[in-house]
């Protein structure tokens, strides 16, 4: 029996628990955060492996729970949108104006101009006045964390108008290393993810990750960044690679359809995974997901593999 073989009943309960436990990042007063990925909202659009036709209310459950925990800010790790509609966008705005708390938004390769598009998507310029209150790549500080955020989803010739993969650049390397340099307690938030899964030899690891994962961990590792938070994959996930740790996160659109809550604190960070979907909801997301292309159903089965092995990673033993 696989893992999409298993009955609904027998799938584990999507409750709020704990994803991992890291010593790193640590600040002296608690910020907490949520990271919200791949809402892929569609007002119109139904079907496919991702649910869209529940995207709109798994986005305004989303926003109403992140408002009822309090945080100190909102990471948007990309793909605001089904493919960049301006009737999705226009939606979109609508709903995160409910945020109590700010937020920092970054584009994923579902929010920028693609060739293959029948309708016309607004550039990243654009993009940027209307979702990035302080530009991009940007730096904005919640309590002692700085959050500095990178646009992976275009290339400065533009050349990832028709692909999944991304790129952050020589421009933003050198952006980033100067903000690293005086960034106390960093987080980079970036869409596509910089350290490949395993199970990315199954695809194209361009499909998942940067084109210069390479240029940009060295960057990382020289300044011993403590945390990456990216998205693209739909699942929740974690790496470790040069003393650098990333975080995936669960997407907002397809299952097991969730965000992620990060607490920083004095003894270290704790990642919880927190689910949107309704129990019959969970079900149906699910189902789509199996009966979807084969990206759907693997990426469906890679997530329900690592829900059953929550936590991730515990680097304090359980405290």
């Amino acid at each position: 029996m696989t893992e999409l073989d298993r009955s609904p009943e027998t799938i584990a309960p999507l409750d709020q628990s704990v994803l991992a436990r890291f010593e790193r990042p640590r600040v002296e007063e608690p910020v907490r955060l949520a990271v919200l990925a791949d809402a892929h909202l569609a007002t119109r659009a139904e079907g496919s492996w991702k649910a869209l036709h529940r995207t709109e209310a798994a986005l305004e459950r989303a926003i109403a729970d992140v408002n009822d925990r309090g945080v100190d800010g909102v990471l948007v790790a990309g793909d605001l949108t089904k493919d960049g509609e301006a009737r999705n966008f226009d939606r979109y705005e609508q709903l995160i104006g409910r945020l109590d708390a700010p937020t920092a938004t970054i584009p994923g390769n579902h929010d920028v101009p693609k060739a293959e598009l029948d309708h016309r998507v607004m550039p990243v310029e654009r993009f940027t006045e209307r979702f990035c209150e302080n530009g991009l790549p940007a730096r904005r500080s919640f309590g002692g964390v700085d959050v500095l955020t990178l646009n992976t989803a275009t290339h400065p010739h533009g050349r990832l108008r028709t692909s999944h993969d991304g790129v952050v650049g020589a421009r933003q390397r050198r952006w980033l290393d100067d903000a690293l340099a005086d960034a106390e307690t960093p987080i980079v938030l970036g869409h596509h993810p910089v350290l490949s899964l395993p199970e990315h030899e199954q695809f194209s690891r361009s499909h998942f990750t940067l084109r210069d994962a390479d240029a940009t961990l060295d960057a990382l590792a020289r300044h011993d960044v403590p945390l990456v938070f990216s998205g693209h994959h739909h699942l929740p996930a974690t790496n470790r690679e040069r003393g650098v740790r990333e975080v995936i996160a669960p997407a907002l659109c397809s299952y097991p359809r969730a965000y992620l809550l990060a607490e920083v604190g004095p003894e270290g960070t704790t990642i919880r995974f927190v689910p949107v979907e309704t129990p019959t909801g969970a079900v149906d997301v699910r189902v789509h997901g199996a009966g979807g292309n084969r990206v759907g159903r693997k990426v469906t089965e890679w997530a329900e593999r690592r829900l059953a092995a929550f936590p991730l990673v515990d680097e304090r033993g359980g405290e």
